[in-house]
């Protein structure tokens, strides 16, 4: 009996070790009925990130802004891993620092987002190691069409990409010794805003004789362009579109040696442009001028789903503060083959475009650029709306990453000019009516009241859990419900309306008192401009 005992516990203590070996699940993507979702841990996860500066991304800048990235309320942190930091010398990797930062995040209990500059950030080659900037011979730059040498690197080059890879795939070589068991590091970014600057292709010789022949025939078959040259198959954006063909293939080629070596998403971010989408409105919007060309934006997208299928996400950075502009592109890159992912966006309309991206796009995540900024270890000012935002809805993020697409997940916001908008669910219709900032009256030439907010503040996500229960977070606004127009019902109670937050899944009240119990005051739910998380329970009469 007593060897029967100890062997089971033998045999119990050898299976907990195992199971603790065992590392946890590897983030991955996952279409579900038609939409995107990202697993983390083996769990719906959206992503609530900020990117630092381009330069912070050292072991003190970062240490030092911990405090920051707490007050942001972020769960995920987007910082630059620099080719001529990691490697100073040819074949000598020093990931001293790497290791530093990755370490700081994973004790502070942030998640990762790493950003690769190596071949290009913001479409030029200043962060690839001087032993590759001063042999421009070995490591050619793209020819511009006057003969001379650009601040790029040329796509057309085996040496530059060999390069580049060598120096990623010894990245993800590292990074997966020392954080597979953590999986702190949750996607990784392949390039910055590729693409060249100052020409719109390469136009050396060798180039020059490619643009010439055909273009390739299995790109033309699924473009369903017409066979022939590049200009005759492209027409005016040939050149542009032979510098894409060119960036992606260059581009899939380093992002898949990363993955045979740790299968993390792979993504690229896109610096926008052309075809009305920039915001450049006092300039010619073209490629290789106010936009580097042979990125994906928004005309080339279909190219780099074609041609860069290692490349699991094209993530727009987004800085417009025009809604029309910034809802086009979000439209634009949520596609079938393409879940949206916004890691770079600015100040101002970024709090009310979180919520459109969550609720009508199906984000699996949004961040704004420069979280670090801030003097001291506070927000920068145009920081502290985005952080309400992420602060209100943090608790709610495994629900919220299971009810998009469903339909069961919308969002309401202000715009100037916008005073309400009219939600429809299953069984209610909703107003929310939003709270302007005040207004002068009729006539008066005077300017608007001092402490009169500079933009636009309502904005509330509803998810509709049940029938009869709805959960509304936001700010600024009134949430009234009635029963759906055409049912036989006429009116709506409230049964109760309780503000508070989930805790490991369970819902748990923070404000005391049940409202709506005896003092009947409409069901309307009010948001104010601190923000608020509701759990709301009605009937219909």
């Amino acid at each position: 009996m007593r060897h029967r005992i100890v062997r089971w516990w033998l045999t119990l203590l050898f299976a907990t070790s195992l199971a603790l070996a065992q590392p946890k699940p590897i983030p991955q993507l996952v279409k579900k009925d038609g939409r995107f979702q990202f697993l983390v841990d083996g769990k719906p996860f959206l992503i609530l990130g900020g990117q630092v500066g381009n330069f912070s991304a050292f072991p003190d800048l970062m240490e030092r802004a911990w405090p920051t990235f707490r007050a942001m309320n972020l769960n995920t942190v987007e910082y630059p891993v620099y080719w001529n930091v990691i490697e100073p010398e040819e074949g000598k990797f020093d990931f001293t620092d790497f290791d530093r930062i990755l370490q700081g995040l994973r004790s502070q209990g942030f998640r990762a987002d790493v950003l690769w500059f190596g071949t290009w950030k913001n479409g030029a080659m200043d962060w690839t190691p001087n032993w590759v900037k001063s042999d421009p011979k070995r490591f050619p730059r793209v020819i511009d069409s006057g003969g001379k040498p650009t601040r790029s690197l040329s796509p057309m080059s085996k040496a530059n990409l060999d390069a580049d890879r060598k120096a990623y795939t010894a990245m993800m070589k590292h990074l997966r010794e020392i954080d597979e068991a953590d999986r702190t590091v949750i996607l990784v970014q392949v390039e910055n805003e590729p693409g060249s600057l100052a020409s719109v292709r390469d136009f050396s010789p060798e180039s020059n004789k490619l643009f010439s022949g055909p273009a390739p025939s299995r790109l033309v078959t699924a473009l369903k362009k017409k066979p022939g040259t590049w200009k005759e198959a492209f027409g005016r954006i040939a050149d542009e579109a032979f510098n894409a063909y060119y960036v992606s293939t260059y581009i899939n080629e380093v992002a898949r040696a990363g993955k045979q070596i740790y299968p993390l998403p792979a993504y690229v971010n896109v610096w926008n442009g052309g075809y009305g989408t920039n915001d450049n409105f006092e300039a010619f919007d073209r490629p290789g001028e106010t936009y580097p060309s042979g990125g994906a934006v928004s005309h080339m997208l279909d190219l780099w789903k074609a041609n860069a299928p290692a490349v699991d996400i094209i993530a727009s950075d987004i800085y417009h503060q025009n809604p029309i502009a910034y809802l086009r592109i979000l439209s634009d890159y949520t596609r079938p083959d393409n879940p949206l992912l916004v890691v770079e966006t600015g100040r101002g309309i970024a709090a009310r475009a979180f919520f459109y991206a969550v609720a009508d796009y199906s984000a699996i995540g949004f961040g704004p650029f420069g979280v670090d900024g801030a003097p001291g270890a506070g927000l920068r000012p145009d920081m502290a709306a985005i952080a309400a935002d992420f602060h209100v809805v943090q608790s709610a993020i495994p629900l919220i990453a299971e009810m998009q697409g469903t339909g069961k997940l919308k969002a309401a916001v202000e715009e100037t000019g916008t005073a309400a908008r009219n939600l429809i669910f299953s069984d209610f219709d909703v107003l929310v009516r939003f709270h302007p900032p005040a207004r002068q009256p009729a006539g008066s030439t005077g300017s608007a009241p001092a402490g009169a907010p500079a933009e636009p503040s309502g904005r509330v996500l509803i998810a509709e859990l049940a029938a009869d229960e709805f959960l509304v977070m936001g700010f600024d606004s009134s949430v009234e419900f009635r029963p759906a127009q055409g049912s036989d019902y006429t009116a709506a109670q409230l049964l109760s309306n309780e503000e508070g937050v989930f805790e490991n899944g369970t819902w748990k009240r923070t404000v005391p008192g049940i409202t709506a119990q005896g003092d009947y005051s409409g069901p309307t739910v009010r948001l104010s401009a601190q923000g608020a998380m509701i759990r709301v329970k009605l009937m219909r009469y």
